[in-house]
Formats: C-alpha cells, sequence, structure tokens
C-alpha cells in the first residue's frame, strides 16, 4: 500500500475510500510518478485535502472535498463552464423559484443594511470613504467594497464601523 493511499484511508476512512475505487488507483500512480515539481504539488494537497476531509463535519463538505480529490487525482482537463456566472444566475434565477426567492431576500437585507449604514454614516459627519476608514481602522478599498454591496461585512468589521459612528453593533443590523 502507498503513503497516499494510507493517508487518504486515514483521513477518509476505508468505508469513503471504498466508495471511489478510482481514487486509490489515482494515488498509487500518483506516488509512483510524483518526480515533477507538479505531481509533488499535487501530492502536496491531495494529502491536505485528506486531513481537510478528517476535520469537516458537514457532510456536504465532505462530498465536495471528496469530488476535488477525484478530480486532483485523474489529472484530467476539467471542462470550463460555456456560461459566466451572471448568465448562470439568471439562468438559475428563472428556473428555480427558492433560489430566486432567497436572491430577493439576500438583495434586501444588503439594501436595508445600506441604508442604515449610509444614515449612520451621515449622522457621524463622516463624509467620505477616507474618513471611515480612518476612523474605523479599515482600509478605504475595503469601505469602498462595503459601500457597493458587494461584500456583507463580518462581526469584527461591524464592530469597528460602529465603534467609528458612535453607536451599538445592533443599530447596523
Amino acid at each position: 500500500m502507498s503513503v497516499l493511499e494510507i493517508i487518504a484511508e486515514r483521513g477518509l476512512g476505508t468505508a469513503a475510500l471504498k466508495k471511489h475505487p478510482g481514487l486509490r488507483t489515482a494515488l498509487t500512480r500518483i506516488e509512483k510518478s510524483g518526480s515533477t515539481r507538479a505531481e509533488r504539488e499535487r501530492i502536496a494537497s491531495i494529502v491536505e485535502l485528506c486531513f481537510e476531509y478528517d476535520r469537516e463535519r458537514d457532510p456536504e463538505e465532505k462530498e465536495n472535498i471528496l469530488r476535488t480529490l477525484e478530480e486532483i487525482s485523474s489529472n484530467e482537463p476539467l471542462e470550463l463552464p460555456k456560461e459566466s456566472l451572471e448568465e448562470w444566475h439568471e439562468r438559475l434565477r428563472a428556473s428555480d423559484s427558492a433560489y430566486a426567492a432567497a436572491d430577493e431576500a439576500a438583495l434586501r437585507k444588503t439594501a436595508a443594511f445600506l441604508k442604515r449604514y449610509f444614515s449612520l454614516r451621515s449622522k457621524a459627519g463622516l463624509s467620505t470613504q477616507a474618513e471611515v476608514a480612518r476612523k474605523s481602522g479599515l482600509s478605504r478599498s475595503y469601505i469602498a467594497v462595503i459601500e457597493s454591496g458587494e461584500h456583507a461585512p463580518q462581526q469584527k468589521t461591524l464592530q469597528k464601523l460602529a465603534k467609528a459612528f458612535g453607536v451599538d453593533v445592533s443599530e447596523l443590523l
């Protein structure tokens, strides 16, 4: 048994490895041909994913890790999508009402946050992104990303913004 097979068996478990027989064969092949830099990098990625699989608790994420392991170990070119992310998003919105509803809810949540954000920013007397950045300790470019609605800030960022605006975090939420 190869070292990669042992690592995979320990990280993934015997049952998961049995469900993916091609993975075991590919691991043996990779280990034998591991002389190039690219092969060594693939081996390192496989080992890292095996350990990540072992730590992961979400069954869906475990399946994603297994799928990634199979793709890396097969070393076959992946077919790239023919549609852009925007096209995929619009197609999914049109064909899946649950996705469309969740997307609408996310857009409403973002709009509500931005409305509160700009109101509090104005009340705090901060007229530019640079002023918000300086007072909050965040970068101006990150403030721009938040203000464009491209990114929802994490709790730590919300705390910094609330402090800069002189309000409680709950007022931003």
